[in-house]
């Protein structure tokens, strides 16, 4: 089931698209657009390449919708915060096993690459980029797609 909800929550991976933007995002923080999923980690240990291949989310203003492996699509709705340090971005899944939970973490967007951390639903707001062995938490590595 962790696997499942670190999945979904990814979302996003996950987190991760112009979010619930306020005046303070600035462009840099954009997400608007299609990601591709390059890595990953929960509960300290690496995603496979199984797992990473063929993941995606896309991002449209406040909303997005993550791909990942065989698994239904998961849309959902985020919000950003900017201006706390690290940035931190809540989302709220639409449909799936987690429809309706709020997943608290936190994101950086360098360049074309997105990176997000998160924890179950419930849990405390990750406060770094990493995971640690059962810790409920799970990372995500996102690269801007070449439309």
């Amino acid at each position: 089931m962790l696997k499942l909800r670190w999945l979904t929550g990814l979302v996003v991976g996950l987190l991760i698209g112009g979010v619930g933007i306020t005046q303070e995002t600035t462009k840099a923080d954009s997400f608007d657009g299609n990601w591709k999923l390059v890595k990953g980690e929960a509960d300290g240990k690496a995603m496979t390449e199984a797992e990473i291949k063929g993941g995606k989310i896309s991002f449209k203003g406040d909303k997005y919708k993550l791909n990942l492996g065989e698994m239904e699509a998961v849309e959902g709705t985020q919000k950003l915060d900017p201006t706390k340090t690290p940035k931190t971005i809540d989302i709220v899944n639409s449909n799936g096993p987690d429809k309706g939970k709020t997943f608290l973490g936190i994101y950086n967007v360098k360049g074309d690459q997105m990176r997000v951390t998160f924890a179950q639903p419930g849990k405390p707001r990750p406060t770094k980029f990493k995971t640690a062995p059962d810790s409920g938490q799970w990372q995500h590595v996102w690269k801007r797609a070449k439309d």
